[in-house]
C-alpha cells in the first residue's frame, strides 16, 4: 500500500475543509496550535549563553504529539501549513524538530487563503521553513518572556497581588492612564454658538454658523457676550457676499488589514477586538456556502499589508464592471502602500475568488459572520473603485461685521461611493446668486462647554497603538484582556477608565523602567523584529540590546521600597492611614489599616473606583422563607447580589442586574449567575436544576 503525504494544519476547522480538496493520497490533521513552548514555571532562558532558549512539548499536547510521531512514521513525507505568519513559521518549526526524527522528509507549505485553487497550488509548490522568520517569532517570544518574568515579580514583591508587566501591555496600560490624567485635569470652559435659518430666491431654506467678527475667528465666552451679539445682529441684513464652488476628487480608501478591520468593526458594530478576530478566523478558516463545499470566505485575517494579488485585482475589476460600469474601474489600477516598512509575505483581508456576494450567502453565515464579511466585501471592491467626484459649496453670509458660513455638497459621481456608506447627511444648499439679501426665518442660539479628550476605546486604543508601532494588531486583543483580567482597567460606556491600581502600577514602571515604558524604545523592538525576519539582524543582538536596560533598571529596584496603595482616607478605629491590600487567603483586595497587626480594621477594596457600599437590607422579603433580603458584594465575581438574611440555613440568592425575562422552557425568571468553572458570567434559569436553559451572560 502506497505511503500518504501527512499534511498538518494548526486548527481541526481548517482540516476539515482542506480534506475536502486533497485527494486520497493526503492525510490531514492539525497541530492545535502551538506544540511546543517555554517551561511555565521558571525563566526558561539561558541568559549566560547568547539567551539561548529552553523549549519543552506542552504537556496538554502529550497525547497529540504522540499520535503526530505515529502518523510521522507512516508517512512518505511531512508538509507544515501552519497559518502564513512569523507565529505559524514557528509552529513549523517546533513540528520539525518533534518529528524529525520519525521522518526527515519535512517540507514548509503555505496558503493566504483556503480554497480549493490556492490548497492545491501550495502542495505543489512546497518550500523550507524560513529561519529568519523563526528567529523573528522567538526573538519576540524571549523578550516578552524576559519582561514579563523579570519585571512582573518586582511588581508583586513592591506592590502586592497578582500583577503582571508586558513589553506591550505595560504602554498600552500607560497610554490609558495618560488619557485618564487629562480627562482628570481637564477644566472645562463656557462658549456659545450662533447659527441662523436662512431663506433666498430659491429654496430650500439653509443653516449658516456666525464664524467671525471683523474678519477675525468669533468666540463667544458666555450668555451676556451671546446676548450682545444677537442685538447687533438685528440692525443689518443678511447679505450674500460670497458664493464658492469647488471641484475635487476624494479618494477610494485602502482595503482592510488587520488593525483597521477591528477598528471598523467596532465602530460599526462594537465588536470587540477579541470577537471581530474570532468571526473573522471563522470566515477564513472555511464555511460551507450555497449547499457546495466548505471554502474560506476571506484571505488571512493577520496582516499589515494592503498588497492584491495581481489576479484578485483583475477579477475584482471585471465584477465592479459587470455589477455598475466599467466607469466605477479607474483608468489604472489602484495601488495603496503603507508609510512605514511592513513585511509584505501575504495580501489585505479581502474575499477569495471566486467571489461569493453577500447577499447571496447571508442565509448560510450567522449574523455576526455576515456582518464582518461585508464589511471586508465592500471595503475590498470600494478600494478597487474610481474616486468620487465632488462639488464643495460654501456661502459666505455677511451681516455688519459679522460673517456666517455654510457649507455643503453635491456627489458629481459616486465612483467608490456606490459601495461605501458615507457617515452623515449630505448637505445640499440652494442655487442662489451673490449680493443677495436673504430672509431671516429663525435663530439659534445655544450653550455649551468644552469637552476633555475622550478616553480610548478598543478601536481608537488599537489605532494608537499602530501608530505608534508598539505591538502587532493579532495580538492586541489578549492584550484588552490581560488589562481587564489584572484589574488595571474597566470599562464604562465601552471606553477604557483605569482603576486606582492600573494608574499606581504605571506610576512605579515609569519611575523605575523608563526605558520599558518608553514609546519610542518600544517601537524601536518592532523595527529590529522586521528586519530579524528580513535576516539583516541577528535575534541575538536584538535581545542583547533589550535585556541590557532591563538588568541595570532590575538592579536599581533591588533594595528600593515597598510601595504602600494609600486610599487617601484614615483607619476610623485608630487614624492611621488606609491602604489597599492583596490577601492570598481569599485571592482578593481588600482595605486595611497601615498601623496592622496593632490595628486589624478592615473594610471592602473599591469596585471599579467606588467605594464598595455595605450590605443593604431591602424591603422586599425572601421568596422561599420570608426573612428580608440583602444588597451584597461578592468579592470573588466582583458583583453585587441579593440574598437571603437567613443565610447559611438560607441559600436563596438573585442577581441584581436588569429584568432578564421569562425563561424560554419553562417561564419562570432568567438571571445572571457567575461560574466559578469558567470565570465567565452566563444567563440561566431560577428553575434550576429542573430547568437547565443556559446562554452566554
Amino acid at each position: 500500500m502506497a505511503k500518504k503525504t501527512l499534511l498538518i494544519v494548526e486548527s481541526p476547522a481548517k482540516s476539515h475543509t482542506i480534506s475536502k480538496y486533497l485527494g486520497d493520497e493526503f492525510l490531514i490533521s492539525s497541530s492545535m496550535g502551538h506544540v511546543r513552548d517555554l517551561p511555565a514555571a521558571v525563566l526558561g532562558i539561558d541568559l549566560k549563553n547568547n539567551y539561548r532558549p529552553y523549549y519543552e512539548n506542552l504537556p496538554s499536547k502529550a497525547s497529540l504529539i504522540k499520535e503526530l510521531r505515529r502518523l510521522a512514521r507512516g508517512a512518505e513525507r511531512i508538509l507544515l501549513a501552519s497559518d502564513p505568519d512569523r507565529e505559524g513559521e514557528a509552529i513549523a518549526f517546533h513540528l520539525q524538530q518533534i518529528l524529525q526524527a520519525e521522518n526527515p522528509h519535512i517540507l514548509r507549505v503555505l496558503f493566504n487563503e483556503i480554497t480549493r485553487s490556492s490548497v492545491l497550488e501550495a502542495v505543489q509548490n512546497p518550500r523550507a521553513i524560513d529561519a529568519h522568520k523563526v528567529d523573528s517569532q522567538q526573538m519576540r517570544r524571549l523578550l516578552d518572556r524576559l519582561a514579563g518574568y523579570k519585571i512582573s515579580p518586582v511588581l508583586q514583591r513592591k506592590i502586592g497581588g497578582p500583577l503582571s508587566a508586558g513589553r506591550v501591555q505595560s504602554i498600552a496600560l500607560k497610554l490609558i492612564v495618560e488619557r485618564e490624567k487629562e480627562v482628570r485635569a481637564f477644566v472645562s470652559e463656557e462658549y456659545w454658538i450662533v447659527a441662523v435659518h436662512l431663506l433666498g430666491s430659491r429654496k430650500p431654506s439653509f443653516i449658516a454658523r456666525l464664524e467671525k467678527h471683523k474678519g477675525k475667528a468669533l468666540s463667544i465666552p458666555d450668555g451676556e457676550r451671546c446676548g450682545a451679539v444677537l442685538s447687533e445682529l438685528q440692525g443689518h441684513d443678511y447679505v450674500m457676499e460670497r458664493i464658492q464652488k469647488k471641484s475635487r476628487k476624494r479618494k477610494a480608501p485602502p482595503p482592510l488589514i488587520t488593525s483597521t478591520l477591528q477598528q471598523e468593526a467596532f465602530r460599526r458594530f462594537k465588536f470587540p477586538v477579541k470577537k471581530t478576530m474570532q468571526l473573522a478566523q471563522q470566515l477564513y478558516e472555511g464555511l460551507a456556502v450555497r449547499g457546495g463545499e466548505a471554502t474560506g470566505l476571506i484571505t488571512y485575517m493577520r496582516t499589515d499589508s494592503f498588497r492584491v494579488s495581481d489576479q484578485a485585482r483583475d477579477q475584482a475589476r471585471d465584477h465592479i464592471a459587470a455589477m455598475l460600469g466599467k466607469e466605477y474601474c479607474p483608468a489604472t489600477a489602484n495601488v495603496f502602500k503603507r508609510k512605514s516598512k511592513i513585511q509584505d509575505a501575504h495580501e489585505c483581508i479581502r474575499p477569495t475568488a471566486p467571489f461569493h456576494a453577500p447577499n447571496d450567502i447571508q442565509n448560510d453565515l450567522n449574523p455576526g459572520q455576515f456582518k464582518i464579511y461585508q464589511l471586508i466585501w465592500d471595503r475590498f471592491f470600494a478600494s478597487q473603485m474610481a474616486d468620487a467626484e465632488i462639488e464643495e459649496t460654501q456661502f459666505n453670509v455677511r451681516n455688519g461685521d459679522y460673517l456666517f458660513i455654510s457649507k455643503g455638497e453635491v456627489v458629481k459621481f459616486k465612483g467608490f461611493l456606490a459601495m461605501l456608506k458615507t457617515d452623515g447627511e449630505q448637505v445640499i444648499l440652494p442655487q442662489l446668486q451673490e449680493k443677495e439679501i436673504l430672509q431671516l426665518l429663525k435663530t439659534d442660539d445655544k450653550q455649551n462647554f468644552t469637552k476633555p479628550p475622550p478616553r480610548y476605546s478598543e478601536a481608537s486604543l488599537v489605532k494608537v497603538l499602530e501608530e505608534k508601532g508598539i505591538g502587532r494588531p493579532s495580538t492586541y486583543a489578549k492584550i484588552i484582556e490581560t488589562l481587564n483580567k489584572r484589574e488595571y482597567v474597566f470599562s464604562e460606556e465601552k471606553r477604557f477608565v483605569p482603576t486606582d491600581l492600573g494608574i499606581r502600577v504605571v506610576d512605579y514602571l515609569e519611575e523605575n523602567f523608563r526605558d520599558i515604558m518608553n514609546y519610542n524604545f518600544t517601537a524601536d523592538l518592532e523595527k529590529e523584529l522586521d528586519r530579524v525576519a528580513e535576516g539583516k539582524l541577528d535575534w541575538v543582538a536584538g535581545i542583547d540590546r533589550f535585556y541590557k536596560k532591563l538588568a541595570l533598571d532590575l538592579e536599581k529596584v533591588k533594595d528600593g521600597k515597598k510601595v504602600e496603595l494609600l486610599t487617601g482616607s484614615q483607619c476610623p478605629e485608630c487614624g492611621g492611614a488606609l491602604v489597599k491590600k492583596y490577601s492570598l487567603r481569599t485571592r482578593g483586595w481588600f482595605v486595611g489599616c497601615s498601623n496592622y497587626p496593632r490595628c486589624s480594621y478592615t473594610e471592602r477594596a473599591a469596585l471599579n473606583n467606588e467605594k464598595v457600599g455595605k450590605d443593604e437590607i431591602m424591603e422586599k422579603p425572601c421568596p422561599q422563607c420570608g426573612k428580608p433580603l440583602v444588597k451584597r458584594y461578592s468579592p470573588k465575581t466582583r458583583q453585587y447580589f441579593v440574598g437571603c438574611s437567613g443565610y447559611p440555613a438560607c441559600k436563596h440568592i438573585e442577581s441584581d442586574g436588569e429584568d432578564l425575562g421569562p425563561c424560554p422552557q419553562c417561564g419562570k425568571p432568567l438571571t445572571k449567575r457567575f461560574s466559578r468553572k469558567t470565570r465567565r458570567y452566563f444567563v440561566g434559569c431560577t428553575g434550576y436544576p429542573e430547568c437547565k436553559f443556559i446562554r452566554k451572560g
